[in-house]
């Protein structure tokens, strides 16, 4: 209780002094931005570009630990966390409805052209996450001793360090490229510094062993009520994220403002071949409208869970793993990358409506994406005979769990 009130109170405190010295945050960002730009070294934006671009890199990582190590569901979790912190920050966005600084700032030129909404930076807030949530969810042995294994302190300190510098290097790098302003930055910053101490304190723990026990083999699997209470989640997130994006619409953004922002990107984008309108679904409020249905990725990613009647031996994935020939390792990567491929044609599909490409397009990924991840890939190893014990979700006809579900209250002691 004590983490939760002084966790929040903090975060009310930074939300009041970040509305009051707004403005002077602006101008003093504006000042180092064009300070920065106009005062480049040789190869100073290539290293900015690449830990910009580098936030691409961390979902990665968590592929390869869901393909090669014994800690799939922390791999997963993370995946289901990043999303819906990608999802909070777009409702933010339209909360606060923000420009970028080279929307409104003459001086400052885009080395990136983002089309939806500054503030809060989605790269500060997602970035800071992916770095941090790393070893305390993919890799927990770093930073907290197991019984066997003992990590030194210096290694410690040199993966917090390193993370630091990383997430600080991130958000610097978006001040630089005329994408977001210092405030932006830093209450993204602040917003995903919450997010991770509420999620830590109170309901990783629970979460992990609750999914856990439903999955061991001869238990109950996940609940019905736990699978739809999650759906709920994400239907009143949508409603919210709805409830936003009309109001932008109607009566709280100016359309001739917009226009002077839709022309900026224009014109000083070099790549931008589409003069783009308030209407038009890639930009702003409509944009993260879209994104905030990542949301529904959790809940397909549950839903994914309890329908695949799989079970989960979480340290015996990679004694049995080694027994596998080079070529059925290669499969077993193979087919969970084409399973992903599927969805790329739907990045690509292009709606002249902004509820038929939220729904249409990003609603559809975050549902296929769990589907195939959970149900569809477990399935494939089981026909082919590539799953081995401790996959995530191993199909076993003889042995299953029970998908009729744990009981709610099961899932774990979530005290504040």
């Amino acid at each position: 209780m004590k983490i939760f009130i002084i966790s929040t109170f903090a975060l009310g405190l930074y939300i009041i002094f970040d509305l009051l010295f707004n403005d002077q945050m602006w101008d003093a960002n504006t000042e180092l931005t064009v300070y920065l730009q106009e005062n480049q070294f040789q190869g100073e934006k290539e290293i900015f570009l690449f830990f910009s671009y580098s936030l691409f890199a961390m979902p990665g990582i968590a592929l390869i630990a869901f393909l090669f190590f014994n800690n799939k569901l922390g791999a997963l979790i993370y995946c289901c966390l990043v999303q819906a912190i990608f999802a909070e920050n777009s409702v933010l966005k339209n909360i606060y409805h923000q420009a970028r600084p080279f929307f409104i700032e003459n001086k400052i030129q885009p080395f990136e052209c983002n089309k939806e909404f500054g503030k809060p930076s989605g790269h500060a807030m997602t970035s800071s996450a992916m770095c941090f949530l790393i070893p305390y969810i993919i890799f927990p042995s770093i930073l907290k001793d197991q019984q066997n294994q003992k990590s030194p302190l210096y290694l410690k300190i040199l993966i917090m360090f390193v993370l630091t510098i990383w997430t600080f290097m991130t958000g610097f790098s978006r001040i630089f490229m005329g994408v977001h302003s210092l405030g932006q930055i830093l209450l993204g910053w602040v917003y995903t510094a919450y997010n991770i101490i509420i999620y830590l304190n109170y309901f990783h723990n629970p979460i992990m062993n609750y999914i856990r026990q439903c999955l061991q083999p001869g238990s109950q699997g996940i609940s019905n009520k736990v699978v739809s209470a999650v759906g709920l989640f994400a239907f009143g997130w949508t409603c919210l994220s709805i409830l936003f994006f009309e109001l932008n619409n109607r009566i709280f953004l100016d359309e001739d403002v917009i226009n002077l922002w839709l022309d900026a990107l224009y014109n000083k984008c070099l790549n931008q071949q589409t003069h783009y309108n308030i209407n038009s679904p890639q930009v702003l409020h409509n944009i993260c409208l879209s994104l905030s249905l990542y949301i529904w990725f959790p809940f397909s990613f549950l839903l994914g869970v309890k329908l695949s009647k799989g079970i989960y031996n979480e340290n015996q994935f990679r004694i049995h793993y080694k027994l596998l020939t080079f070529w059925q390792k290669l499969f077993r990567i193979l087919i969970l990358l084409i399973l992903l491929s599927i969805l790329i044609p739907i990045i690509f599909i292009q709606f002249q409506n902004t509820y038929a490409e939220a729904f249409g397009k990003f609603l559809t990924i975050s549902i296929l994406g769990g589907l195939f991840i959970t149900v569809v890939y477990s399935n494939i190893l089981s026909y082919f005979k590539l799953e081995v014990d401790g996959d995530f979700l191993q199909v076993s006809p003889q042995i299953t769990s029970n998908p009729e579900g744990y009981k709610e209250s099961e899932l774990g002691q979530i005290v504040f």
